[in-house]
């Protein structure tokens, strides 16, 4: 199982927005045949796993990370492929959180015969944990990335933020991008830094990533690498119900797509947003600016992970500050999470951290 789970991390920035899968075939003791799910289309990893072992299948035993599918989608059920091969035991890291699976392929194998076992993992459930919070709540996974200097400036006083951090850091943002399959930035990063916000030079091909902006007056320029690229790598823009409609239809000409939005309390519902590309079944949602927006994103309970790359620079008293919108007043009030790693990425140090559940659930409710 464990190698299962190492298979399954090849397709961690190919698989969007399918879930992360490995599988093993083992008969007699021995390994007989491996495979991953590499990107949405392609071939599963059980079916990989299976065609790989040959014969070798009859009477076998399957490893797999994610629970097997019991249904046609762009590829055939993996049921049928498990039953045809003559597998005859079939060990999963974890029950697959889609409402309309949930342990219903298990129950098809064990009416054919075929002994199963679930183990339950946290681990395997972890490594999808997009692709889990995606089925779980109908919103993509909101992983919150911001590049900052060592006293918390995210640019200079003149807004400039190219480059905050060394290359590596900015190559493992572009890793994110192509994890998440959305990007997602407010209207300032859009105006002043004129992003393409697309995944590149990746070792392999990402999948196509859609950009998103929250921009409540629709002020994004047709002239904008966003709008003039938007035909090759879908640009979705959030705008208040009452922005100018000449501007949507220019935007629109180019191949942007313009959302309105409900504004709440003078700022664009984020759950509407969220629920509307959970309905485009986009999984994850890297936020990468500015300030005001990973703020709204946190202070509202609705961050689901945070990556903060520090870059070993000052600013001093001037700069943009890491993280705006929100105020505490007292340090019970601030938002609290827990480390889970920290790791040098070239010259700078990333830190990823995820909110204590308590304190998420509070702000969210």
């Amino acid at each position: 199982m464990q190698r299962a789970r190492e298979l399954a991390e090849h397709g961690r920035y190919t698989a969007a927005p399918n879930p992360l899968v490995g599988a093993v075939v083992v008969r007699d003791g021995a390994v007989v045949g491996e495979g991953w799910h590499a990107r949405a289309g392609g071939k599963h990893a059980e079916v990989r796993a299976l065609e790989s072992s040959g014969p070798a299948a009859q009477g076998a035993e399957l490893y797999v990370s994610l629970e097997p599918c019991n249904h046609h989608g762009k590829t055939p059920p993996c049921t049928e492929t498990i039953l045809r091969t003559g597998v005859a035991r079939v060990v999963v890291g974890h029950l697959d959180p889609n409402p309309k699976m949930r342990g219903r392929s298990l129950e098809l194998l064990r009416e054919a015969g075929v002994e199963v076992e679930v183990l339950g993992d946290a681990l395997f459930e972890r490594q999808n944990e997009q692709f889990a919070h995606l089925m779980r709540t109908g919103r993509p996974f909101v992983h919150v990335k911001l590049a900052t200097t060592l006293d918390g400036k995210i640019a200079a006083p003149d807004g400039e933020s190219r480059w905050v951090t060394g290359e590596a850091a900015r190559r493992r943002a572009h890793l994110l991008r192509a994890e998440a399959g959305a990007v997602l930035v407010g209207a300032g990063t859009g105006r002043l830094d004129d992003p393409l916000l697309t995944p590149r030079d990746l070792p392999e091909e990402p999948p196509t990533v859609t950009r998103v902006v929250l921009d409540p007056s629709l002020t994004l320029s047709v002239d904008s690498k966003l709008a003039r690229t938007a035909y090759s790598n879908p640009v979705v823009v959030f705008a208040g119900e009452e922005a100018g409609y000449g501007r949507a239809d220019e935007l629109r000409a180019l191949g942007v797509e313009v959302v309105p939005a409900p504004v709440v309390e003078g700022e664009l519902d984020l759950v509407f947003v969220l629920e509307e590309l959970g309905r485009r079944g986009i999984r994850g949602v890297l936020v990468e600016g500015g300030g005001e927006t990973a703020g709204r994103f946190v202070g509202r309970g609705l961050a689901d992970k945070l990556t903060l790359f520090f870059a070993p620079k000052l600013l001093g008293a001037g700069g943009v500050p890491l993280v705006g919108f929100f105020k505490v007043a007292s340090m019970d009030e601030a938002p609290r999470f827990r480390v889970e790693a920290v790791e040098q990425v070239g010259e700078d140090v990333a830190v990823t951290l995820y909110p204590l559940k308590e304190d998420l659930v509070h702000r969210a409710g």
